[in-house]
């Protein structure tokens, strides 16, 4: 049986094009200040971004045509008794 050649974490070769794998290399060499400020920042990003999606107003519905008669619900739809 052929033995594959172990490889650190982090340094296979699909580690290295992988966004998620190369941030988290790049803060594994930060100084901690430095990562408790970056995770702080996108809190309040993402703090933000509710606060502005809660605010936005729901959109309208629309219709696409008038309601006919005999369609009390306005959607388009006419009742045809059978019979």
């Amino acid at each position: 049986m052929l033995e594959q050649p172990t490889v650190a974490a982090g340094r296979a070769p699909e580690c290295q094009v992988c966004p998620i794998c190369a941030g988290l290399a790049a803060l594994r060499g930060a100084r901690p200040e430095a990562v408790e400020h970056l995770v702080k920042a996108g809190a309040e990003l993402l703090l933000a971004a509710k606060a502005l999606l809660e605010d936005a107003p729901a959109p309208a519905r629309r219709r696409s045509r008038p309601p006919r008669p005999g369609d009390p619900a306005g959607n388009g739809l006419q009742r045809i008794d059978i019979g």
